[in-house]
């Protein structure tokens, strides 16, 4: 009997192993919620850097766009001369300016 009773764990031997289960269980649990946790603020600062990457973009299409412009109006009279006479009104002798100005005369304009 007495080799029966060495062989069977004691209840002090049960209670270290359900301790460390209950223990491996919480730890478990905590490093998953901050594995979440972690995950969820990846994707939002992976969709902020790709909001970012966007307006850079368009600010770099809106950069190159005015350098475009102002290089034809340092470069070319004629456009100059064009934009003077469309926006300012500006006409040559002899010439007759008509403007037409309403919602309709806009938005037929055509985008720059």
């Amino acid at each position: 009997m007495e080799r029966e009773a060495d062989q069977s764990p004691t209840q002090t031997e049960k209670l270290i192993l359900w301790s460390l289960i209950l223990l491996l269980c919480v730890v478990t649990a905590a490093v998953l919620s901050t594995h979440s946790d972690e995950t969820d603020r990846l994707a939002a600062l992976r969709a902020s850097e790709v909001q970012k990457e966007q307006v850079n973009a368009a600010l770099e299409r809106t950069r190159v766009q005015t350098e475009r412009y102002i290089n034809r109006f340092t470069t070319d009279p004629e456009f100059v001369r064009d934009q003077a006479r469309e926006r300012l009104g500006v006409a040559e002798s002899g010439e007759i300016v008509i403007r037409l100005e309403g919602p309709s005369v806009r938005a037929a304009q055509p985008a720059r």
